[in-house]
């Protein structure tokens, strides 16, 4: 396996940010692992105590040294030390001889409907289709999660129509291409 790169500069939108883990940031993970929402939406440890977020985040480097996972986490980059985190986005599933990967996402409770999401997906979509040099992103989505769906079509994502065990799959890849060749637009 061939190591995941850190995004260098990291990456940075108009309002939010995207940096690692850090061990300080367990309490965090914890509250938004006992959100409901986020149980109900994606696998979650249980019980999710400090503890596992603590080893969860500890595995963070191992994950990405291995080639098959890249997470962040999203902070609001008007805030001085940029401590508190508003979500999470990463890569997992990554193949690189395919060229393709899964991208998913949450925001914490607080900071919901404020382009969290909107903005944390779009940053690591735009740099893993270009300087990454992926091909493709998948995102599964839940068919009743309006929101999540909203992030990704608004992030680029497009509807491959063909539904998997009730989940919508959404595709981006990098401009100009779609599958099977490259657009007149490139």
């Amino acid at each position: 396996m061939i190591a995941l790169p850190l995004p260098e500069p990291p990456l940075a939108g108009t309002r939010y940010g995207l940096r690692l883990w850090t061990p300080e940031d367990a309490s965090a993970l914890a509250a938004a692992w006992a959100d409901p929402e986020i149980r109900r939406r994606m696998p979650v440890p249980d019980p999710a105590h400090e503890a596992a977020a603590a080893n969860w985040i500890g595995g963070c480097a191992g994950r990405r040294t291995a080639g098959l996972a890249l997470d962040l986490a999203v902070v609001d980059l008007s805030e001085p030390n940029r401590a508190v985190v508003h979500g999470e986005v990463g890569l997992s599933a990554v193949d690189r001889d395919r060229g393709i990967a899964r991208i998913g996402w949450w925001t914490a409770p607080a900071h919901r409907r404020r382009g969290v999401a909107t903005e944390a997906v779009s940053l690591l979509a735009q740099w893993a289709l270009g300087p990454l040099g992926l091909e493709a992103l998948v995102a599964e989505v839940d068919h009743d999660n309006a929101g999540s769906l909203a992030v990704a079509r608004t992030a680029g994502f497009e509807d491959l129509g063909r539904p998997v065990d009730g989940r919508t799959v959404l595709i981006a890849r990098p401009p100009g291409v779609v599958e099977g060749g490259i657009t007149g637009r490139v």
